[in-house]
């Protein structure tokens, strides 16, 4: 349990002054109060302090990854990048990952689960949550340590969050748990992304027969529509943590049959 109380420790007093940090330079999110939380000014850009808090159990060349991929959304937090320089940097690092392992897929499953895991994060708590079951599931000291970054950030986010990940952390925990589940193959990156990839596609299906563009941002994720019907904010993290561990070791399971 050391990588995970170590992350948790480190990630507490991080995520508090990378908060700080983001309110100084006006890297925050005005949020309204149709998006499930008070309204108000929220401080994003938690990314660099959930990999601070992991890169002691990560191996170097991950960290240097992790750290690309971090800065893209970092930008973003700061100066939000168009869409199409985000995608096109975003590629250029999942590519530089997948020289670094040698696996031909990871370009690509890198390149979506960092946008799944930024799509899911549309309500407090939930990306958060699910990602840190993705890494309690996957075990080992970076799955602990993982998790523990995930656990310490949400100590800001549960509902009703005081601090929001931002780009910088959802892309890093996109990138971070496919490069993570690459050892055990394409099937258990699949496998431990399950949550935010069907509700990607959920989101994406519903926008496209809407005639609307799937990258613009709104209340009709599935878990928009779990509170709808009286899910409690509370709770809905919760669901989403037990859904992606289910999810991955069934999904584990038969792929290793």
């Amino acid at each position: 349990m050391v990588p995970f109380i170590g992350a948790v420790l480190i990630a507490v007093p991080g995520v508090w002054l990378f908060a700080r940090f983001a309110t100084r330079i006006g890297a925050v999110s005005k949020v309204k109060s149709d998006r499930w939380h008070t309204s108000g000014e929220v401080p994003r850009l938690a990314g660099p302090a959930m990999l601070v808090a992991m890169s002691p159990w990560l191996p170097v060349e991950h960290v240097l990854l992790l750290a690309a991929i971090c800065l893209i959304g970092a930008l973003d937090d700061v100066r939000s990048l168009s869409a199409g320089v985000k995608a096109v940097a975003l590629a250029a690092a999942a590519v530089l990952a997948g020289i670094a392992t040698g696996l031909w897929w990871v370009p690509i499953a890198m390149w979506i689960a960092c946008n799944a895991v930024n799509m899911l994060d549309h309500a407090d708590g939930l990306a958060a949550s699910a990602i840190a079951a993705a890494f309690l599931g996957l075990g080992g000291d970076v799955g602990l340590a993982g998790a523990g970054a995930c656990v310490g950030f949400l100590c800001f986010n549960y509902p009703p969050a005081r601090v929001f990940m931002g780009d910088s952390g959802s892309l890093l925990l996109g990138a971070a748990i496919v490069l993570y589940a690459s050892d055990k193959g394409f099937g258990s990156s699949l496998a431990w992304t399950a949550v935010p990839l069907l509700d990607a596609v959920f989101v994406v299906i519903r926008r496209l027969r809407q005639g609307r563009q799937p990258w613009i941002g709104g209340t009709d994720h599935l878990g928009h529509t779990l509170l709808r019907t009286g899910v409690s904010p509370k709770a809905l993290p919760a669901l989403y943590a037990a859904m992606a561990l289910a999810l991955g070791l069934a999904f584990s399971a038969w792929y290793n049959l």
